[in-house]
């Protein structure tokens, strides 16, 4: 039966939580990873969800493959972080590269159960103690390029990881209420 979390590990997800700009030089462990995949598996998607895939980049070089896919304001960031987390889709390879209707949509589920799972992969990993910084602004050919060269999978979501540092990290900015947001029918 679901229970409500308590108020430090409501704080710990959401309350408190920011895009982390500034990283501690502390590594991530291996462990810990496949802790916070363990997680990240176990949030629901769609029915029709294609297998999940992820690459949790260490070294400098890989770093540095991806940091070209982002914006300059974004590659510090990443480049600092202990862990750049790379989630994908698994998708068929199109045999001459065009895409019918009925192969374009497991791509469209792709993107929107990436976005779930990127959701999944930012509290997964708060939960575990991990500062996160999501970046959706990437430019998704050149992450193909680099890292899913054959096709058979498409990048949904890429995230920073690591210990922040908080001394250095802005509060989240004003969210609005419930009555300036939204409204319930």
């Amino acid at each position: 039966m679901p229970r409500i979390l308590s108020d430090e590990s409501l704080d710990t997800l959401f309350r408190n939580a920011a895009a982390q700009p500034v990283w501690l030089d502390r590594p991530v462990g291996d462990t810990l990873l496949r802790a916070l995949w363990e997680l990240v598996k176990l949030g629901p998607v769609s029915d029709r969800s294609c297998s999940a895939r992820i690459l949790f980049l260490r070294s400098a070089e890989a770093k540095e493959r991806l940091a070209l896919a982002l914006p300059p304001g974004e590659r510090a960031a990443l480049r600092t972080a202990s862990i750049a987390a790379i989630l994908a889709s698994e998708l068929g390879a199109a045999a001459d590269g065009a895409l019918t209707i009925a192969e374009a949509l497991p791509r469209v589920l792709a993107v929107r159960d990436g976005a779930l799972r990127g959701a999944y992969l930012t509290l997964a990993a708060r939960s575990l103690g991990l500062a996160c910084r999501p970046m959706w602004d990437f430019h998704a050919e050149t992450v193909q390029a680099a890292f899913f060269p054959d096709g058979t999978a498409i990048a949904t979501f890429l995230c920073a990881l690591g210990y922040g540092d908080e001394t250095r990290c802005d509060p989240a900015p004003p969210r609005r209420d419930l009555d300036e947001a939204g409204q319930i029918l």
